[in-house]
């Protein structure tokens, strides 16, 4: 697989079909231009390439369409050992990028057996700087990855099932110590260099415990995107009012969406899993349509939370599938950054031999007939000069 960094001064780059639109101003950070959407799941195997590439197989058969995402979970603590992004991290990344897909990294500051180990980075410490190298390290990792990364922190923060939550039973935390941790470590990020990373804050829907999402927002200047949890136990309508909170200013990302009995059962008029799904896939279009990236939960965590691979249930993977085939749903990562020199950098991964580049052709203003005079000669305007530089670099 080939990767492309086309440096563009007046740029028309016509590939088959598929054209790499310069950075609008207007946009979020990676945001897809016009009505595409990324489509990803989220996979437990990402330590592993076997694991990852097999997991990957079985989805994208499933859906009938390769991810453009995938999402995966990291931890500062796991079953009671501190995780750094060198030591741990920054290998799933590189697999993920060898897939041709972007990482959606939804990172916790506790140990996901927290309940056993009582390990936490502590929110308040994380505010206070006692975590400033730990991040650094992240930083300067992700950094040094160089392609767009995703990073949600503390994800379901208004939940009540996380300890850096306030509503969790004595967590001794607060909202603003959530506002105030995520505010230093994306500003650690940004000190570092880390312009690849686009932070996501993503809440659940609905609120759990009394303290509204709003109140752990760490603000327009700190976060890229709005992301959301969001499952079966909700009608589509209920992403209503963090919608028309945040989408005038950003875009969305439903980070986690999935099906499952033990979630289903909560949805008082639940119309069977494969009517939900089309009524989601629906309301993007309709309801919601500055969310520009879905994320569906494919694990199956029987016993503990539910089931939720897509395949649990034929009828809703085909309806899955038939929805997930229009072209807004994209299965490759064009994305376009701010470059060194000023330039915007259009990067398109695709597999070489899905692309031709037919021509290239400069901007041009219009040809002027210069006046006749005897005294002096006025040339037409030149032609604006096409600045180029395609390098292919090898996965």
């Amino acid at each position: 697989m080939l990767q492309f960094f086309v440096k563009i001064a007046s740029l028309l780059l016509v590939a088959g079909a598929l054209t790499a639109p310069c950075f609008a101003q207007n946009r979020a950070k990676f945001e897809p231009a016009g009505d595409k959407v990324f489509h990803g799941a989220s996979l437990p195997e990402t330590w592993d390439e076997n694991g990852l590439r097999r997991q990957l197989q079985t989805y994208n058969a499933a859906a009938g369409k390769k991810l453009s995402v995938v999402t995966w979970f990291a931890s500062a603590y796991e079953n009671g050992s501190m995780k750094t992004w060198g030591g741990n991290y920054a290998s799933s990344l590189a697999r993920v990028k060898r897939t041709g897909a972007i990482s959606l990294i939804k990172f916790s500051t506790q140990d996901y057996a927290y309940n056993r180990t009582r390990k936490a980075a502590n929110l308040k410490q994380i505010a206070g700087g006692g975590w400033d190298e730990y991040f650094k390290d992240a930083a300067a990792k992700v950094r040094d990855f160089k392609s767009p990364v995703f990073i949600s922190i503390d994800h379901e923060m208004n939940g009540n099932w996380y300890p850096y939550s306030q509503a969790y039973p004595n967590s001794g935390l607060t909202a603003a110590d959530f506002v105030a941790a995520w505010r230093r470590i994306v500003t650690i990020f940004r000190q570092t260099g880390a312009n690849n990373a686009a932070f996501v804050w993503s809440p659940n829907v609905p609120d759990v415990g009394g303290v509204p999402f709003s109140a752990y927002y760490p603000g327009d200047n700190y976060v890229d995107w709005i992301g959301v949890s969001f499952y079966s136990g909700n009608d589509v309508s209920a992403m209503d009012t963090i919608y028309r909170t945040y989408a005038p200013k950003k875009p969305f990302f439903v980070t986690e969406w999935a099906t499952a009995p033990e979630k289903s059962r909560f949805h008082p008029r639940y119309p069977g899993d494969t009517t939900w799904i089309r009524q989601f896939f629906a309301a993007l279009e309709t309801r919601y349509p500055r969310v520009k990236a879905i994320s569906w939960f494919n694990w199956d965590k029987t016993g503990d939370d539910g089931n939720y691979l897509l395949t649990r249930v034929p009828e809703q993977s085909r309806a899955y599938a038939q929805d997930i085939s229009a072209p807004r749903y994209i299965d490759q990562p064009t994305v376009v950054v701010g470059g060194d020199d000023g330039a915007d950098v259009a990067r398109l991964d695709t597999p070489s031999r899905e692309i031709r580049l037919r021509e290239v052709v400069p901007v041009q203003r219009a040809r002027v007939e210069a006046p006749r005079v005897e005294t002096a000669r006025v040339e037409a305007p030149r032609r604006e000069r096409l600045r180029l530089q395609i390098v292919p670099v090898t996965r």
